[in-house]
């Protein structure tokens, strides 16, 4: 049988766009989601490694003004060394928008490894254009696909530099169970409270201690430092212990806001909105 030159060129175009397929697939991309007047940027795996190998969710902007540097996760399975979870492999992957406003705010990733798997959605609540306020409220599902009960621990490290200056006020961990961090800036505020469920360890402390001990080649366990620390670079983390049965799930929930501060009132008056519009969001998912 004879073919075309034709048919070589067709051939070759489209083996090329099936590799560049695969590639998309094995490689996943760098998502921004976006609400009202603030925008995120997350890469769920790099391409980029080793110069950049744990990325995540790199950039947090509210009326044009950057506030984060790097927010991710890691997990241990038993005594062996921390992995960020993006060296896993990537599943499902996708944005929605859920309120229909033409902007996608919704981000879901899932993520598997030997016997379990991570799925991850944040879900952005800008503000209106000139608060300088949003919030973020991320849900974590850790599910046991094998055959045996898993010693598990999962970690969040945050690095915010508020106001796009690495060099912030304080940061401190407060609340019941020691379950809400809190970072300041001159007048802009960061605050994350886990609602379920709370941590079993956390740590604030300043650049780069935490991150050093998750990305070196042991086990480590956060300090257990409250804080107030500060002035400087400044960073928190918390951590979760549990055993995960067969078959069994275990849910993380979080939310983060950024508001202007001080202000008491104001605090509250623009978390009560924040939490409505997230209540609403969630009953339409």
């Amino acid at each position: 049988m004879r073919f075309s030159n034709r048919f070589f060129a067709l051939a070759g175009l489209t083996l090329v766009i099936s590799i560049l397929v695969m590639s998309h697939q094995a490689f996943a991309t760098d998502f921004t989601i976006e609400d009202g007047n603030s925008i995120a940027k997350i890469e769920t795996k790099d391409v980029t490694a080793p110069i950049e190998p744990y990325k995540g969710n790199y950039s947090w902007t509210v009326d044009g003004v950057e506030h984060l540097k790097k927010q991710w996760f890691w997990y241990r399975i038993g005594d062996t060394q921390e992995y960020s979870i993006d060296t896993l492999t990537v599943k499902a992957e996708s944005t929605s928008d859920i309120d229909k406003n033409g902007l996608h705010e919704t981000l879901y990733v899932r993520y598997g490894g030997t016997g379990f798997t991570i799925e991850v959605k944040f879900i952005l609540a800008g503000g209106q254009s000139g608060t300088g306020a949003a919030d973020m409220t991320e849900i974590i599902t850790i599910n046991n696909t094998g055959a045996a009960p898993l010693d598990f621990h999962f970690f969040e490290y945050v690095d915010f530099d508020l106001r796009g200056t690495a060099e912030d006020e304080k940061v401190e961990i407060v609340g019941a169970g020691h379950n809400t961090a809190q970072q300041w800036d001159a007048n802009t505020q960061i605050s994350e409270t886990v609602v379920t469920r709370a941590p079993d360890r956390y740590e604030a402390g300043k650049y780069s201690t935490t991150l050093d001990a998750l990305t070196d080649n042991d086990l480590d366990d956060l300090l257990n430092t409250a804080g107030p620390v500060g002035p400087g670079d400044l960073t928190w983390a918390f951590q979760w212990d549990f055993t995960l049965a067969k078959g069994g799930s275990f849910l993380i929930s979080k939310d983060k806001s950024i508001v202007p501060a001080p202000g008491a009132a104001l605090l509250a008056v623009m978390g009560l909105g924040l939490v409505g519009t997230l209540r609403r969001r969630r009953n339409k998912a």
